[in-house]
């Protein structure tokens, strides 16, 4: 093991030795304590093995989204846990060995700290054991399905906790074929509450079980329970070095302990956030500290910290890697306040126009507001009649609409006009000020285009109801019904073209993608059948492509179409249909998609206090941290703002 310190000390004074972030909020961690590495992963499934010095020793990516991992004492062995009952088993090096089927319903794993075999827990009350290869090598049934698994690393032996209060004691034995375990129940002890997290000393000695509110639980190797330790927190997370003569606790209020065997207390402080995951040094010298947020950080106990001597040599980060927290989390540009009460905020309307650029916003109290890129507030357009608010952008433009008005904005001229419509119920609306007009849907049966200053160059009612619409330059209108058909309107209103679909099977619809092949106009998709067609001008159809789910939206983004499905999985599509990009697992439909430098398509995404841009692929570009929660989010070429609190921040997009 290589040295860390010099003379040990017993006065605690604690130094951050350094801090490295993850590139979206980390999701697990998890310390090789002879092989001095740490491997973390974060939320978009990325991979990272530091070493003591938090320099980066390899960063991958894991085959798919990480339920639980874990890593051999001598780092030999890695092993991850992913969605669809996956088993990725690594080298050292982040390297995939192999990858195998899981037990059903699997949620957690541990590795014994030679790597030889890994222990999983499931729903299903069963401890399935397999070997290094990734085959099978036995299995236990408990009374309780296990939440937490930890293998004693001095002894063939195994403890596990429950998510419903059961501590369990698990024998070891080579079984009777070569490769094989033999599992025993020795023993079955009850806990006042869950466990946080699991843990024990090299020797078995000393197993501590974070109860929350409980404080931590001490049991020793048979399993008799010597007393808890408590702070006056919520402990949630408890380890101890290898001897068992330092514990460092965590609790949910974001305190931080250092406590000695007999429980007093060497040492405490507040930390700005909670800790997502702790682990301490064997040799009780320095704590390793996860957070949420992505920040992973040792904390050296005993003062100054070797991380800056000589004996770290630096290595730089992998390219594309942030090697500190500043270079992955964003602040805004600016940020202002906007709204006067939380219920404003909640319930505030965003949109960006990005010819020039422009931030647009409507409240419940019904008026326009417009900022420019720099923070600057240009006023508020008069207040608008009606409920319900919509917010579109054309270049130079920006429409606000309740159900009833339609108010204006040219941001060439830097005036608000309204539309003097008579309007009932609008549900859909359209805009194209400086060739179309506006166009409209009222109460999902009247469709109609008229000029800026509220005259009707067409109306029509129609009698099935109208699902979507899209409008072009040229003045051409195309309409779906619930009938499952698209309708195609020249400028003056006569209808040039249908397309008739399965009645059962309604369709989206949108313009052509930019840079679209001659003759392609718009682009529908039917839902169920899951088909994504290409139309020419009059609506007949030029190709078409299956799409992998069913679709909850389409979107035109400048050169592809987007479909987004109900669990957030997205596909970008180009002006022939070619699949250009698909996201690798599900998100939230309501993630806000805009273009990218290079024609590519980023994804806006809220998770708790974070706000994170990715690419399809979910590879995280930036992400930003907010104190206040996270409210409505637009996005254009420009850049995103987005609602923190009742203020309102932007982050430009960064040059290509």
């Amino acid at each position: 093991m290589p040295e860390i310190s010099g003379r040990q000390q017993t006065h605690i004074e604690p130094v951050q030795a350094w801090s490295n972030v993850t590139e979206a909020p980390l999701k697990g961690l998890a310390l090789a304590r002879e092989a001095c590495s740490i491997l973390a992963w974060d939320e978009s499934g990325q991979l990272y093995l530091f070493d003591l010095y938090g320099n980066y020793r390899s960063v991958s990516s894991a085959p798919g989204r990480i339920i639980a991992g874990a890593i051999s004492d001598n780092g030999t062995l890695i092993v991850l846990l992913g969605e669809g009952s996956r088993m990725w088993f690594l080298g050292p090096d982040l390297d995939l060995i192999t990858e195998r089927s899981a037990p059903p319903d699997a949620t957690n794993l541990a590795i014994d700290p030679h790597g030889r075999f890994i222990a999983v827990g499931s729903r299903l009350s069963l401890v399935h054991f397999f070997n290094k290869h990734g085959k099978q090598a036995g299995q236990l049934e408990t009374q309780q399905a296990m939440a937490h698994l930890v293998f004693v690393p001095n002894l063939p032996f195994l403890i596990g906790a429950s998510g419903y209060g059961r501590l369990v004691g698990i024998g070891l034995q080579p079984g009777s074929t070569s490769g094989k375990l033999s599992a025993e129940l020795e023993w079955d002890e009850s806990l006042m509450s869950s466990v946080g997290r699991l843990t024990t000393t090299g020797d078995g000695g000393m197993v501590l079980a974070s109860c929350f509110t409980y404080g931590i639980q001490r049991f020793d190797i048979r399993g008799s329970n010597e007393g808890s330790y408590h702070l006056g927190g919520t402990a949630s997370h408890a380890a101890a070095d290898f001897a068992g003569r330092m514990i460092a606790v965590a609790t949910l209020e974001g305190e931080l302990a250092v406590l000695s065997s007999s429980g007093g207390v060497r040492w405490k402080s507040t930390l700005p956030r909670p800790v997502f995951a702790l682990e301490v040094d064997p040799l009780g010298r320095y704590l390793i500290l996860g957070h949420e947020t992505g920040e992973v950080a040792r904390l050296d106990l005993y003062g100054e910290s070797a991380a800056s001597s000589t004996k770290n040599p630096e290595r730089a980060a992998p390219k594309g890697v942030a090697k500190t927290s500043s270079a992955a989390i964003r602040s805004p540009a600016w940020s202002i306040p906007v709204c006067t009460s939380d219920e404003q905020a909640e319930f505030a309307v965003l949109a960006v126009m990005d010819d020039p650029p422009r931030i647009g916003m409507i409240t419940n109290t019904n008026r326009l507001q417009v900022f420019s890129a720099q923070g600057e507030n240009l006023g508020l357009a008069p207040e608008i009649l009606g409920v319900g608010r919509i917010l579109r952008t054309d270049p130079g433009w920006i429409a606000a609409a309740t159900d009833r008005n339609v108010m204006l904005y040219d941001a060439r001229r830097a005036r608000a006009l309204r539309a003097d419509l008579s309007l009932v119920e609008l549900t859909h609306l359209a805009i194209r000020p400086d060739s179309y007009g506006i166009g409209v849907i009222q109460e999902r049966d009247r469709i109609g285009r008229a000029t800026l200053s509220g005259r009707w160059i067409w109306k029509l009612e129609v009698p099935s109801p109208i699902e979507e619409f899209a409008i072009n330059n040229e003045g051409f209108t195309a309409f779906t019904t619930a009938e499952g058909s698209l309708v195609v309107m020249d400028p003056g209103g006569g209808r040039t073209g249908t397309f008739a679909g399965h009645p059962s099977n309604p369709l989206f619809v949108v313009e052509a993608p930019k840079n679209a092949p001659g003759g392609l106009a718009w682009v529908t998709l039917a839902r169920r059948d899951q088909v994504l067609r290409g139309h020419n001008l009059v609506g007949n159809p030029i190709w078409q492509c299956p799409v992998p789910w069913e679709g909850w939206q389409l979107h035109q983004l400048g050169a592809v179409t987007l479909v987004v499905s109900a669990d957030g999985r997205t596909t970008a599509h180009d002006g022939s249909g070619r699949l250009h990009a698909q996201t690798r697992v599900a998100g939230n439909p309501l993630d806000v998609h805009a273009p990218a430098p290079g024609g590519q398509v980023q994804r806006l995404s809220k998770q708790g206090v974070h706000l994170i841009c990715s690419d399809l692929n979910g590879r995280v570009t930036w992400r930003a941290l907010s104190e206040q929660p996270l409210g409505p989010v637009a996005a254009g070429a420009s850049g995103v703002a987005v609602l923190m609190g009742r203020s309102l921040a932007w982050f430009p997009t960064p040059p290509a």
